[in-house]
């Protein structure tokens, strides 16, 4: 899957998995521990997993965008100067 990919988008993949465990374990908690909580924590707690997991799609999928356009953009300066040289 990662093989021969560049160092940064294997450090992107790295965050990403941390980033969702980090989501994973408070979900889970959260689950475990719902019933010591008020109602109104755990309408905070699930509003605040909402809003994490919201801005981790958005991130991931702009991280991704730019990842993309910077391949683009490099293939199109490699062949921009393949051009030229001939």
């Amino acid at each position: 899957m990662l093989a021969g990919k560049p160092l940064s988008y294997k450090l992107q993949f790295v965050v990403i998995f941390i980033i969702h465990i980090a989501l994973l374990y408070w979900i889970y908690w959260l689950l475990q521990n719902t019933g010591a909580l008020s109602t109104m924590k755990v309408m905070l707690h699930f509003t605040g997993i909402a809003i994490y997991g919201a801005l981790l799609i958005r991130g991931c999928a702009a991280w991704a965008k730019w990842h993309h356009l910077n391949d683009i953009k490099k293939l199109h300066d490699k062949q921009d100067k393949e051009n030229n040289q001939k």
